[in-house]
């Protein structure tokens, strides 16, 4: 694949890029990569669509939508392709199951995922277009993150990277679906990176889901906007006061466009075993490990000692977490969760487990010890016994990290454990098979019908 070198900013040079791919571009392990995403993410709408977070939104902006020409995934009704595009892409996120790119902790597939399940019930879209979409919104929203906080960029940890870039990455791959010039794929890149937000502060709260519905909705609109005319600055991520220079202290522009058509960020994306954030994955994979191996009773812990990564303690402070909300991102709890009851799933989240007294207890005797020697997805965990024994487990690549990646069967069974949580078994192998074969299809909206819930 070529890209355009005419004289051009990084931002004219993305979009003249997402303009230009074509499917025959896509390396084979590429389309691999882009058939994972969406199986990985449409489980996640599907876990989250009846969420206490999705309810609440659908509550308040269904009896104001528009025409109901899109479907909900997991959910029986049908919504204008703006509101659909939130309120899916806020399932996504319900329980922190989603994809992470691995160098900036970005979850980019579900506002591009669920942006184009939207405009693929209102136009056509035949499903290698709807591939090529998804690896080019994946794609640019990566590279927009790297640019403003992977090294030597400096950036500030306190912004989501999902709130400022995912969005941007929806806008140009809903803009690659709708036919835009280049000239419009920049100014829907333009409009998205103008309404980019999301801090870290909002975490253990339901507005931190938030952050991930109005990202799919801002781009989704962004492309809508720009297909229609409106304007906005052509190197809106690189000009004078623009997104890089004020999302990061120091950005590394470099990063927008290095090894554009040669390495397609899809391929860097790690999907998680657990529902909680991922920062906290290698301490999980060690208590787990703990328990099958040495797994006895709670009370007979006397002491528990972490080493990990600064990243699972900035993100995953929370010793006591009060709320499910708190918990998704509680180092704490989830370790304290693994040890008790040797499972880390979706009911290890649940109120009932964060008021267990012995998931309290435990949670109370870890003692955590940051190491920048250790990688972001290595720890390692001691447990000491109330009799002397002492046992040291470690995580060198976290299940679900690049070095140690879930494979396709993992990822068929994540799908069908979240699936059929709102589908019958039946309907849920065949929405997972379109979803595995998604660029087979004529029309890619089949979906997004497939995914809908049953009367």
């Amino acid at each position: 694949m070529t890209v355009n070198e005419a004289p051009a900013g990084a931002t004219a040079r993305l979009a003249q890029f997402v303009h230009d791919a074509r499917f025959a571009d896509l390396p084979p392990s590429t389309r691999r990569a882009a058939r994972r995403a969406l199986v990985n993410i449409v489980g996640c709408c599907l876990s989250g669509a009846k969420h206490e977070i999705v309810d609440i939104t659908a509550r308040a902006l269904l009896p104001l939508a528009g025409v109901p020409t899109a479907s909900l995934l997991g959910r029986t009704e049908r919504t204008d392709a703006l509101t659909a595009t939130m309120l899916n892409c806020l399932a996504s996120a319900a329980y922190s199951f989603d994809d992470t790119h691995a160098e900036t902790i970005l979850h980019p597939s579900s506002a591009t995922a669920t942006a184009l399940l939207a405009l693929s019930e209102q136009r056509p879209i035949t499903g290698e277009a709807f591939l090529v979409a998804l690896v080019l919104g994946i794609d640019v929203a990566s590279r927009v993150s790297k640019s403003v906080c992977v090294p030597p960029a400096v950036g500030d940890i306190g912004w989501s990277q999902t709130g400022i870039a995912a969005g941007i990455g929806a806008a140009a791959a809903a803009a690659k679906v709708l036919d835009l010039d280049p000239q419009r794929i920049a100014g829907a890149i333009g409009i998205a990176s103008l309404q980019a937000s999301g801090f870290r502060a909002s975490h253990g709260t339901m507005a931190a889901t938030l952050i991930f519905g109005h990202a799919a909705h801002t781009g989704l609109r962004a492309a809508l906007l720009a297909q229609q005319g409106l304007g906005a600055p052509p190197e809106s991520l690189v000009a004078k006061y623009g997104y890089a220079s004020l999302y990061a202290t120091a950005p590394h522009i470099p990063h927008l466009t290095d090894s554009l058509g040669n390495h397609f960020e899809v391929e860097s994306l790690g999907y998680k075993p657990y529902p909680c954030g991922i920062v906290i994955h290698p301490s999980l994979d060690a208590a787990l490990a703990w328990f099958q191996e040495h797994g006895t009773s709670a009370d007979s812990i006397k002491s528990v000692g972490l080493r990990t990564h600064s990243s699972a303690l900035a993100l995953g402070f929370r010793r006591h977490p009060e709320t499910e909300l708190e918990a998704k991102v509680s180092l704490y709890h989830w370790v304290a969760a693994a040890l008790a009851y040797g499972r880390a799933g979706i009911p290890e989240g649940k109120q009932a487990a964060i008021d267990d007294p012995a998931v309290v207890r435990l949670r109370g005797l870890i003692e955590v010890q940051t190491d920048e020697a250790l990688t972001p997805d290595a720890a390692e965990l001691t447990v000491t016994l109330r009799d002397g024994q002492q046992h040291t487990m470690s995580t060198t690549h976290s299940k679900g990290s690049m070095a140690n990646p879930m494979s396709d069967d993992d990822l068929t069974e994540k799908f069908k454990g979240q699936a059929e949580l709102v589908l019958a078994a039946p309907r849920a192998a065949e929405l997972l098979e379109r979803c595995w074969k998604v660029d087979q299809l004529s029309d890619a909206a089949e979906i997004a019908r497939a995914a809908r819930a049953s009367l």
